[in-house]
């Protein structure tokens, strides 16, 4: 699995910021691109271990377990998210100049741009181990759905009305992608906490049988 995969509104909002402004757009691209990435990559490990390990209990019958393994990896990806948003909150400056943005408007942007994904990184890390609690235990079309609705719809959305109402700036970009996240968040937790995961079942042996 590919950082891509996980598609943190990478592509939907690629033309929306190109069309804020080229500071916007340059600082986009080492912001969220590269340095939002110290988040997510450990957010996509620590999916793919929930996936694992919640898959594994469930089908040994310890259902407790596998909700256990889900919520703790869950908890190792919040605190990983938040001190990296630290860093994003406290030193955005001195992460930008790694990038060469050392002056003018673009280092505003960016700082600007930074503080929204202290916040947002604490979503997105969250929501990425639940969904890979639900993928593991069987459920892929529940994820494929809060994907849609929270990393299209919703920041796609905003984004055309804030510009059909008025002029779209790189501000509001940055909340598009931070409401984005935390309802990817908040429907993801919901989803897991339903509990429905825990009676499907996978009939693996009958269908290679029936082939």
């Amino acid at each position: 699995m590919t950082t891509a995969s996980y598609s943190p509104l990478t592509s939907p909002l690629t033309a929306a910021v190109v069309a804020a402004s080229a500071e916007a757009q340059a600082a986009y691209a080492v912001g969220y691109t590269e340095l939002f990435s110290l988040i997510t990559w450990t957010s996509v490990g620590l999916m793919g271990a929930a996936a694992t390990v919640a898959g594994q209990n469930l089908g040994a019958g310890h259902r407790d377990r596998a909700a256990a393994a889900v919520h703790t990896a869950a908890g190792f990806a919040l605190a990983a998210a938040g001190s990296v948003g630290l860093l994003f909150l406290f030193l955005p400056r001195a992460l930008l100049a790694l990038f060469g943005m050392t002056e003018g408007p673009v280092v505003e942007i960016g700082v600007q741009l930074l503080r929204y994904l202290s916040v947002s990184g604490l979503f997105i890390a969250v929501a990425l181990t639940y969904t890979g609690g639900l993928q593991g235990t069987g459920d892929t079309r529940s994820p494929l759905y809060i994907s849609i609705v929270s990393q299209v719809v919703i920041p796609l959305g905003l984004c055309f009305a804030i510009q059909q109402l008025g002029t779209l700036d790189a501000r509001d970009i940055w909340l598009a992608i931070l409401l984005g996240h935390m309802t990817r968040c908040g429907l993801s937790v919901a989803k897991f906490r339903q509990g429905k995961w825990q009676h499907i079942t996978v009939e693996i042996g009958a269908r290679k049988a029936a082939t």
